[in-house]
């Protein structure tokens, strides 16, 4: 009869299933199988899809906006954001802000500048970036948003809400949402 206590059994079974995966060779019903010679244990334990998964994941910690900013002699606003992206080590990546109304229906802001909109005519700022770890901490990513974007008149008073999402340029495929960040706006 086993008189240790269950606890002891734990740590002895992990160190025996991390010792058969990670062998270069281990014995498959009495025979032995040798790992592939172009197969090392590093690239079988980094290519484990259960370790390291193939979509890039987004954790936003916050955002807020600064006013009265002037970028290259244009006065705009900038987006500061606090975010961090696991599981994408190396991948091309984009940062994209997208502008509404405060209302209930989700109005979303109209531009003419090209380069501060979506295909659908709606104001968006980007910033393009390659995390260079895993996980990848950006304790404040700015956006700049010139004020001529806006398409809103000079002395109004708007409250206006935005959202972040990230996008895996190489995937195609939009990997994170924040919440909606409201501010008030008094046009210059």
């Amino acid at each position: 009869m086993n008189t240790r206590p269950a606890r002891f059994r734990a740590p002895v079974s992990l160190s025996l299933l991390c010792a058969v995966m990670f062998s270069p060779t281990f014995v498959v019903r009495g025979t032995a199988a040798a790992t592939p010679p172009d197969t090392t244990r590093a690239t079988r334990f980094l290519d484990n899809p259960l370790i390291f998964p193939d979509d890039p994941e987004a954790v936003y910690q916050g955002a807020r906006i600064v006013h009265n900013v002037t970028v290259g002699g244009v006065k705009g606003m900038r987006v500061h954001a606090a975010f961090t992206v696991k599981y994408g080590y190396d991948v091309s990546c984009r940062m994209i802000a997208y502008f509404y109304y405060d209302d209930a229906d989700n109005t979303p802001l109209k531009s003419a500048n090209a380069k501060y909109r979506t295909t659908e005519g709606n104001v968006s700022a980007q910033g393009y970036f390659k995390p260079a770890y895993d996980p990848a901490v950006y304790k404040d990513y700015q956006l700049f948003v010139p004020y001529d974007a806006l398409n809103m008149e000079s002395g109004a008073e708007y409250d206006l809400k935005f959202y972040l999402s990230l996008y895996d340029n190489e995937g195609q495929r939009s990997f994170g949402k924040s919440t909606w960040y409201k501010f008030h706006l008094t046009v210059p």
